[in-house]
């Protein structure tokens, strides 16, 4: 056997995530039995996976705060790795269209196979993935909305196109 057909240890195999093409798994939303990732697709979707035990994931929650203040109709669905009563003061801080659901590691990793903190997808109708990026700051959050911009109307359009 060659070096070439050598397999690594287990222990330092990555596991891969999903690419762009791939379709994002139909999972079941965490602590809601009949609700599943897919009932939240319309025109497109965008996932974020954040977690409290995560350093970059404090200015993710920062930067995906200010873009649901800037979209509040923005068809994003927030997954977060934390223990449960933190969970409750992160629904406390978020702004209030946000839709932030409690899910584990084994969620993150195993079923939507993150690729580590703070991550984020953008889906189109059919679910497949159209853009992946790390989500930790308004840069990369305008890479994976680019898309879908067509779909989202900013706060700040709507209340001018009112004072008119």
């Amino acid at each position: 056997m060659d070096q070439m057909e050598k397999q690594l240890p287990s222990f330092l195999k990555v596991e891969e995530g999903l690419q762009i093409g791939d379709f994002m798994p139909n999972i079941r939303i965490p602590n809601y039995d009949s609700l599943q990732l897919y009932d939240f697709i319309t025109d497109y979707l965008l996932i974020a996976t954040i977690s409290t035990t995560c350093a970059p994931c404090l200015p993710a929650m920062e930067a995906i705060d200010a873009l649901i203040q800037r979209y509040p109709a923005m068809n994003l669905v927030i997954f977060i790795d934390t223990e449960k009563g933190t969970f409750e003061q992160a629904k406390e801080i978020f702004h209030p269209s946000a839709r932030l659901y409690h899910a584990t590691d084994d969620v993150m990793f195993g079923e939507l196979k993150t690729r580590g903190y703070p991550w984020a997808y953008g889906l189109n109708a059919e679910g497949q993935i159209i853009t992946i990026e790390h989500a930790g700051s308004m840069e990369y959050w305008e890479k994976l909305m680019f898309p879908f911009k067509r779909f989202m109307k900013p706060q700040a359009v709507l209340f001018m196109k009112e004072e008119l």
